[in-house]
């Protein structure tokens, strides 16, 4: 029912919402209630017209406006971003709605009149009545209405003002007396209405709050009708600007139109934004000049209001106020201290002139000396604090100039004085006497209170010549600790003697009483004797039956004999355990003290036996797998073991392992091998333990050697200087110098650094490793580019270079042959030889170019030609000298041949049957002709006659 009752209760309370307003139905509830929603308006007293209580758990205006009719105090509900505030005014008149127009925006601010403060009013007789007080009061000049209006009883806050932006529309400031502050009131021909707005009087025909208006206007001023009508005035001002030290200043305003007969302006200036501080007057702001006197450095702003019953119009202007003009002055030097006295050995000190000043700031600073002793050279630096160093004894004069920013100078100076202090004697201080009870006999004594001015340079105990004869142990003497032991009963006297560095000395007494002991000493019981057997190798020491008077604060177990070292559990506890032992005896000692410093001691005998033996275990460390270049191979097999102990070691050798290696020392006969001048492969060792009784037992490891992964890009320089003579600094020269001809590789690791076997020349081994570590440069690259750099200049790594190769012979040999890795010479298979033509005019590298069967047919070929060469001249010179004799010999009739016709057998008959006449010249010729035709017998000529046909003529004879 009840929520029944409240839905038809908020149904009534709207009736409907037209516009900026909303009538409520709910004066049955709140019978004072004004029937009106007022939008954009806020109560006229603002924050100080009431006590305004916030309403978080209301968010609308119909919850906020029956919360408040149930509260006796509240009375207005007022709605600001979303939330509900309740007001309780100081009077009614405070609440009166005012119109923001500048509110009236998306979420306009809304308010309702809840009730009256009176009790005996409601909402609409108050506002009729300022309505009608309103208008009743309404005057040719505005004025008598505003006072009424803001002015009544004290009960509306008049609305204060500094300018014309202080104001709301059709509203002016009107300023009184001298004051900056004025009240905003309607001009002439203007109302107020209760909303708060100004308003002209002809359009006073219905108010803004809904409710129908009549004017009173008195009887006498019916006949005139007011209307006036407000025009734009153009004021102008111009801005000023002054300088220190002066400060006064005068405004004017400039109107358009000006005033003209009996027509005036209102002028009114106010102050809109000034300086901090501001200390400046304003007089006659309310004329159309104002005067501005006692202004400070910065920037005021004014504003001026000009107006009439029917113009008004406003101006800005400022007036900037500068700082005076600087007149330079010269700078100030300070020193800081101006005088300073330095004792010996102290030797520096310290000037100080940045407290110099100036009016802008010092630019430069300049040091002198201008006194000081014979020999003093003091390097000055030109900064604000001067350090001084190496000061000698005498008086120092220094002169510092500073220099401004307008170059101008000054200057001062500082004294100080170095003195020679006296060096007085040392004063020894032996400490303060020392009473010690037995047992305790030991002490320290304590001298470090000992002083002098400039330090002790030595310490020195003895003992009083009174107690020569008394027995004690001294140790420190020579130090500001001397240590005491083995003190017997009895005042013992000590004597500390110090000295300084000018063999000044001092000394002092210090007496130490040693007294009987003040209570029993402790009695150390170590335990029965212990007996054990092999294998056992343990034992318990237990020493809780040792007793004291009061109370024992320490254990203290220690071996004493046996035959090894046995190892302790605990030392410091009453029972500890003690392991590793062998056969043999052992004595242990139990040391106890009491909390007086008194101690005793006990032993206690452990005798291990052994009823069996058992064989020792070797264990030879291990597989293991390296990578060279190593030194050495160490092969730790020491943690073989044996219930007694192992007598003896021995290494061998695997038949599969590697015969080469050297091994140090004898250590195949140690518990460790050391192994040396390894090479990549597998080492196979055997070791073999024995114990003192024949047992023994045999354990095999396995090393791996792999080879080195840098290798191929090893490099070896060798040098023209002996192993024996190469620094160490030269060494990293020469690296640095490496690196810079590599250039853009990252660094040079130097892998070792040896002597030749033969030369004894140094021979660096190193890799160049490239920028990031991840690639390393191939060996023959780094030997080329070295190679190409050194040949253009040999003196580059200072140091003379004898060979430059890689560490591994990487030359194929043309891929017939291999390489000697001592002599860097290839080793040609069979029928290939080297290329003498690359070996010796190209570059030096040695191959196996060349097949030897194709050199000995290129040989031959060779020969041949030159024998057909030679052949060839030797014909061709015979020709020519052949020619040469047939040229030479006279010419020779051609002989004349006949036929001869056959003869017979008879050789007489020839002559006269055939005759030939042969002219003289035929005779010349001894010329022979053949016909080539044979006989049968085969011969050709008989006695003259030719069986074919033909004779021989001969020569004729002349008688």
């Amino acid at each position: 029912m009840i929520g029944i009752f409240r839905l038809g209760l908020y149904l009534l309370l709207f009736e409907s919402c037209i516009g900026d307003y909303a009538r409520w139905n709910v004066q049955l509830l709140c019978p004072d209630l004004y029937q009106r929603v007022f939008t954009s308006y806020l109560p006229r007293g603002n924050l100080t017209g009431g006590t305004y209580t916030k309403q978080t758990h209301l968010s609308n205006l119909q919850d906020c406006a029956m919360a408040c009719c149930k509260k006796s105090l509240c009375n207005v509900a007022f709605m600001y971003n979303g939330t509900c505030y309740h007001v309780e005014c100081e009077n009614s008149m405070v609440c009166v709605p005012l119109y923001r127009p500048e509110l009236a925006n998306d979420n306009p601010p809304s308010m309702v009149l809840v009730r009256p403060v009176e009790n005996n009013k409601v909402w609409s007789d108050i506002l009729d009545q300022v309505n009608e007080d309103n208008v009743g009061t309404l005057s040719t000049d505005g004025t008598d209405q505003d006072q009424v209006l803001f002015n009544e009883a004290s009960r509306i806050n008049i609305i204060n003002c500094i300018d014309q932006s202080g104001c709301l529309d059709n509203e002016i400031c009107i300023k009184h007396g001298d004051t900056d502050v004025g009240t905003c009131q309607c001009p002439l021909g203007f109302k107020r209405t209760i909303a708060g707005t100004c308003i002209m009087i002809d359009e006073i025909d219905t108010g803004e709050l809904g409710v129908t208006q009549q004017i009173k206007v008195p009887m006498k001023e019916t006949s005139t009708s007011i209307k006036p009508t407000m025009k734009q005035l153009v004021v102008s001002a111009i801005s000023k600007e002054v300088r220190l030290p002066e400060n006064e200043a005068t405004l004017s305003a400039y109107t358009v139109p000006a005033e003209r007969g009996n027509q005036h302006y209102n002028y009114v200036w106010s102050l809109l934004s000034q300086p901090e501080g501001h200390t400046g007057t304003m007089t006659d702001q309310n004329r159309g000049t104002v005067k501005l006197s006692n202004l400070s450095e910065g920037l005021y702003t004014f504003k001026v209001t000009v107006s009439s019953p029917n113009a008004y119009g406003e101006a800005y202007a400022n007036v900037s106020v500068l700082p005076p003009k600087r007149i330079n002055q010269a700078p100030i030097a300070i020193i800081t201290p101006a005088s300073q006295i330095v004792k010996l050995p102290n030797t520096d000190a310290v000037l100080d002139g940045s407290s110099s000043k100036d009016d802008d700031r010092v630019i430069s600073y300049h040091w002198e000396l201008q006194q000081g002793p014979i020999g003093y050279q003091p390097n000055l630096v030109d900064t604000p604090t001067l350090q001084l160093n190496n000061l000698i004894a005498g008086n120092y004069t220094f002169k510092l100039t500073v220099e401004d920013s307008n170059h101008v100078t000054n200057s001062t100076s500082a004294n100080i004085t170095v003195l020679k202090v006296t060096d007085y004697p040392p004063s020894a201080n032996a400490g303060q006497n020392v009473i010690i009870y037995l047992p305790q006999n030991t002490l320290t004594l304590n001298g470090n209170l000992s002083t002098d001015d400039r330090g002790i340079a030595s310490w020195e105990w003895t003992k009083s010549p009174s107690d020569q004869n008394k027995a004690v142990d001294m140790q420190n003497t020579r130090t500001p600790y001397l240590q005491l032991s083995n003190l017997e009963e009895g005042m013992y006297t000590f004597v500390l003697k110090v000295t300084d560095d000018s063999e000044q000395s001092s000394t002092a007494e210090v007496h130490v009483f040693v007294k009987p002991p003040t209570n029993k000493p402790p009695k150390a019981d170590a335990g029965d004797d212990i007996s054990i057997a092999l294998p056992i190798t343990r034992a318990v020491l237990n020493g809780t039956r040792s007793k004291d008077d009061i109370k024992i604060v320490l254990y203290h177990w220690e071996q004493v004999s046996g035959p090894n070292n046995a190892e302790f559990a605990t030392v410091n506890e009453s029972v500890t355990n003690i392991t590793k032992l062998t056969k043999g005896d052992y004595v242990f000692k139990l040391t106890v003290v009491d909390d007086n410093g008194n101690a005793d001691s006990d032993t206690v005998n452990v005798k291990v036996t052994q009823n069996k033996n058992a064989p020792p275990k070797a264990n030879a460390g291990g597989d293991q797998v390296v990578t060279a270049p190593i030194s050495a191979l160490i092969i730790n097999g020491s943690q073989s073991s044996d219930d007694l102990k192992i007598g003896q070691w021995l290494w061998t050798r695997d038949q599969s392992s590697l015969a080469i290696g050297i091994i140090v020392q004898n250590t195949d006969k140690s518990p460790v091998l050391m192994l040396t001048d390894i090479v990549p492969g597998r080492y196979v060792f055997r070791l073999k333990v024995m114990d003192d009784q024949g047992l023994s037992s045999e354990d095999t490891v396995s090393v791996i050697v792999k080879p080195d992964p840098q290798l191929l890009y090893l490099v070896e320089l060798t040098l023209n200087i002996g192993a024996s003579m190469l620094t160490v600094s030269q060494k990293d020269s020469l690296v640095v110098k490496l690196q810079m001809l590599l250039r853009d590789e990252a660094s040079i690791v130097v892998r070792s650094l040896r002597a030749e076997p033969h030369t004894g020349k140094a021979v660096l081994v190193f890799y160049v490793e490239k920028k990031g570590g991840k690639t390393i440069l191939p060996g023959p690259e780094v030997v080329k580019r070295l190679k190409e750099k050194l040949l253009q200049d040999s003196g580059l790594l200072q140091l003379s270079v004898a060979n430059i190769d890689t560490a591994v012979c990487q030359n194929n040999c043309s891929g017939h042959g291999v390489c000697d890795q001592e002599t860097r010479q290839c080793l040609c298979e069979a029928f290939w030889m080297q290329n003498l033509i690359q070996k010796y005019f190209g570059n030096g590298d040695s191959n196996c170019d060349w097949s030897i069967l194709y050199v000995i047919i290129a040989l031959l070929s060779l020969v041949i030609c030159w024998v057909g060469f030679i052949w060839g001249l030797v014909c061709l010179c015979q020709r020519i000298c052949a020619g040469r004799r047939r040229l030479l010999r006279p010419k020779k009739k051609p002989p004349r041949y006949s036929l001869l016709q056959p003869e017979p057998e008879d050789d007489s008959s020839a002559f006269s049957t055939h005759k030939m006449v042969l002219s003289e010249s035929d005779t010349d010729s001894d010329d022979v002709l053949f016909e080539h035709r044979k006989s049968k017998s085969g011969s050709h000529v008989r006695n003259g006659k030719s069986r074919n046909g033909f004779i021989k003529i001969g020569p004729r004879v002349k008688t």
